[in-house]
């Protein structure tokens, strides 16, 4: 069984929210175990939307994430690219800038940190920042020698809502399932409540009530209330 007590997990967030959204839960499980948790934020910017505002600002969704790092009590965030010309766009960003930030970047990055856990996004997804973050991710944790290169000895990928719908070839099941409490589960929608500028209809999978409804599906695939679902990339025992 994977222990979450005294780890220190670097999430890989290409937005604002990904975190929430793929594994809110288990950063509150992690910190009441007594484990670290930070978070790279790849980029953050302005953005139309098809929401009944229309657009999200960079302002605002910075503002967010300070308030979200504070109810998770995250150890740490960075955000890495900020600005419109990055935000949605890291698919122009060269896979080799993007690997760096994550291999050596400043203060939080897999050397600077050395986490025992990292999460990503999964490739299956429709939206290009995702996939990109996904690949960059896949190469910065590539297998090394421990003594020249930190070797994370769990990656797994997190699951988004976005990766409900994808043009992409066979989309790997879930097959690490970490059991939630209440308190985890309610701190996940007490976070995502706070992205409310990237909330949708309550029939829409970005949504508090989307949310909740996957924790109690991957609940029931698990034998517990409620659950995430992840694809394990490696597992070092």
């Amino acid at each position: 069984m994977l222990s979450f007590d005294g780890q220190t997990v670097l999430v890989i967030a290409p937005h604002p929210d990904d975190e929430v959204f793929g594994c809110g839960g288990l950063i509150h499980r992690v910190k009441r175990q007594g484990g670290r948790v930070y978070v790279l934020y790849l980029t953050v910017g302005t953005t139309q939307d098809f929401s009944k505002r229309g657009r999200s600002t960079q302002t605002e969704r910075t503002k967010e994430i300070k308030r979200v790092a504070s109810l998770l009590k995250l150890d740490g965030y960075r955000i890495v690219f900020p600005g419109s010309q990055f935000h949605l766009r890291l698919d122009t960003v060269p896979q080799k800038d993007i690997i760096h930030e994550l291999e050596r970047g400043q203060d939080i990055s897999l050397e600077a940190i050395r986490p025992s856990i990292v999460l990503t996004s999964p490739l299956q997804d429709y939206n290009q920042d995702h996939r990109a973050a996904h690949h960059a991710t896949m190469t910065a944790t590539r297998p090394a020698a421990p003594a020249v290169k930190h070797l994370a000895t769990v990656v797994m990928t997190y699951d988004l809502p976005s990766k409900a719908w994808t043009g992409e070839p066979a989309v790997p099941p879930k097959n690490v399932f970490v059991p939630l409490s209440a308190a985890d589960l309610q701190a996940k929608l007490a976070a995502l409540k706070l992205y409310r500028s990237q909330l949708k209809h309550e029939n829409s999978p970005q949504s508090v009530d989307g949310v909740k409804t996957m924790a109690r599906m991957n609940g029931l695939l698990c034998g517990t209330r409620y659950a995430e679902g992840y694809v394990l990339k490696r597992l070092v025992a």
